[in-house]
C-alpha cells in the first residue's frame, strides 16, 4: 500500500471539511424539502448511497491514500468498509468519470428548485438558504482552491480533475 502525505491534511482541516459538505448537503436536501418533499427523500437516500458507498467503492479503494488521511478523511473510512484495488484503475473508474457530475448536482439542482420555486412563492427563508448554497458551491468549486488541493494531492497524476488543475495552460501530460 502506497500512502500519501497526510501532513497535507491535518485532522483540523478534515474535520472542517467534512462539516462544510455536510451542510452543504444537508442545506440542498432542506431547499428540496421546501419545494417538493417527496423529491428531497429521495435526493437525499441518492447522496448518502454515492457519497457513503458508491463513489467510495470506486474512487477511495484504488486511491493512493487508501487507509490514510485524504483531504477528506474518506479513504481511512473506505478502508474500514472495502477492500483495497488497483491504483492503476483509478483514471477510468466509474467514480473518476461521474464524480464531476454528483458535484455539479450538488451544486445546482438544490440550486434551481429553490430559484424556481421563489418565482412562485417568494420567502426570506428560501433567499438565505439561497445564498448560502450558492456561497458554499462558490468556496468549495472555485478554481484557486482546487488548483490548491490538487496541486498537494498525491493522485494528481491520475485524477482528470487533478491533471486539469495542475497542468492548467500547459500541455496536457501524455
Amino acid at each position: 500500500m502506497e500512502t500519501g502525505d497526510s501532513e497535507n491534511y491535518t485532522l483540523k482541516r478534515v474535520i472542517f471539511a467534512n462539516i462544510v459538505i455536510f451542510v452543504w448537503l444537508v442545506l440542498g436536501i432542506y431547499a428540496i424539502w421546501l419545494v417538493v418533499p417527496f423529491l428531497a427523500v429521495a435526493w437525499g437516500i441518492f447522496l448518502a448511497l454515492m457519497f457513503l458507498f458508491v463513489m467510495r467503492k470506486s474512487i477511495c479503494t484504488k486511491c493512493r491514500y487508501y487507509d490514510g488521511r485524504c483531504s477528506m478523511g474518506w479513504s481511512w473510512y473506505t478502508s474500514k468498509i472495502f477492500k483495497e484495488g488497483n491504483v492503476e484503475d483509478f483514471p477510468g473508474c466509474f467514480g473518476a468519470r461521474f464524480a464531476p457530475f454528483l458535484w455539479m448536482s450538488v451544486s445546482l439542482l438544490p440550486v434551481i428548485v429553490l430559484a424556481i420555486s421563489m418565482v412562485f412563492e417568494f420567502s426570506i427563508l428560501k433567499a438565505v438558504i439561497l445564498v448560502l448554497l450558492i456561497l458554499i458551491a462558490y468556496i468549495f468549486g472555485n478554481k484557486k482552491s482546487r488548483k490548491k488541493s490538487c496541486s498537494v494531492c498525491r493522485m494528481n497524476d491520475l485524477c482528470p480533475m487533478g491533471i486539469a488543475m495542475v497542468n492548467e495552460g500547459n500541455e496536457k501530460k501524455a
